[in-house]
Formats: C-alpha cells, structure tokens, sequence
C-alpha cells in the first residue's frame, strides 16, 4: 500500500479547496485545517494554484494535491510543485500516465461500472465517482462496490454533513466543497462557522467505527 493511499484510508475527509480568489482559498485551507482537516485538493483553476500546492505541501498537516487538473502539462506542473496526488473529475489517460511516471498517486473520475474499469485498468489509484448523489448516493457506491471489489472508490459531487458516513460504508473517502464552504460563509469572512463544521465531521469520523 503507497503511503498516500494509507493516509487516504486514515483521514477519509477530503476539503476540495476552488476559489477566485487566492486569499479566501488560503483561510478555508486554513479554516478546516483548524477543524481537523488532513486530505485537501487545491483546484487548479483557483488563481495561485501552484503556489499554495509548494507553499502547503511544506507545511506539518497536510497533505496537499491538485484537483480538476484536466492535461498532463498542467499535473507535470503541480507535481513538481508538490502536490502528492493529482485529481481529475473524468479519467485522462494522459494525466494517469504522467502521475504514474512521477510515481504520483492518481485520482481519475468516472461515473459508470465502464468509466470505473477503465479508469482502474489505465492506472488510478482512487476511483471518483461523480457526481455521486445524484446517480444514487450510497446505493449506488454500495452496488458498485459488490460487483468490482478490487476498485478504490472516492464519492463526490453532493456529498455533505447530513449524508457523508453513508457513503463512508462503501468508499474509501469522500470529498467536500459546496457543503463545507458554504458561499455565504466564505463571503462574509466566517472562517469559524466553518471550522466548526470541519469539526463536527473529523470528531464524527474518529467516534464512528465505519465499515467499508
């Protein structure tokens, strides 16, 4: 098992951080960080992005990858700034190759048993299944888990407080954006409700006992 699969399977809690603005990505890696969060994934289409992927990677705490990276150039990029895993939303066979040929951990997107298989077979180490609420949520991961058991599966895409320990039971992990940095939060600068609310979800992993 690669180190950063084991620390995936420890913490479980991804913080998707994507912003227009660099300084409010800077205090909500800050704000759930303060909340417990380990896993983030910086998006690349936040501005700054590489900058705070070398800038957070160096520091105790995190572990920091690049998200929606959509072609090898840009995972090159965010590799050698270093971001420990790269993250897709779809499955690009490019993107896999260069995260492999760095020995890079790899998170490919895909929806359908196929897009999973494939996904798998060209190399990803996690499986993301988005969007994952509106295919079925934890039924969904549930069925595919039965059926392709040697796959590693991630939920995105609607997972929030109310439903994350759900799809806990059948995926290694799951990711937060939406229902974690709520805009109006963000945009009123109310960096505690939200470490209140990275709180609320670390304390709830570390009391549960979730069987996968």
């Amino acid at each position: 098992m690669s180190a950063t699969l084991k620390e995936f399977e420890d913490h479980r809690l991804l913080a998707v951080i994507r912003s227009s603005s660099p300084e409010d990505a800077e205090a909500m890696i800050k704000a759930a960080g303060a909340g417990g969060f380990w896993l983030f994934e910086i998006s690349v289409q936040t501005p700054q992005a590489v900058r705070l992927i070398e800038s957070y990677s160096k520091k105790e705490g995190f572990l920091i990858g690049a998200g929606t990276v959509t072609d090898g150039e840009m995972a090159q990029r965010a590799i050698n700034a270093g971001a420990r895993f790269i993250s897709t939303h779809y499955t690009d066979k490019d993107v896999i190759n260069v995260a492999k040929n760095n020995d890079s951990f790899v998170i490919a997107g895909a929806l359908t048993p196929t897009e999973a298989v494939n996904a798998y077979q060209l190399g990803a180490d996690l499986v993301r299944i988005y969007p994952a609420v509106s295919i079925g949520g934890p039924v969904y991961l549930k069925s595919l888990r039965a059926n392709l058991p040697s796959i590693k599966f991630m939920a995105s895409g609607g997972v929030g407080l109310e439903n994350a320990f759900e799809h806990l039971r059948y995926c290694v992990a799951v990711s937060f954006r939406k229902s974690l940095f709520d805009m109006p939060l963000v945009r009123s600068d109310n960096w505690g409700e939200i470490t209140e609310r990275a709180k609320q979800l670390t304390q709830k992993l570390e009391s549960l006992k979730v069987v996968r």
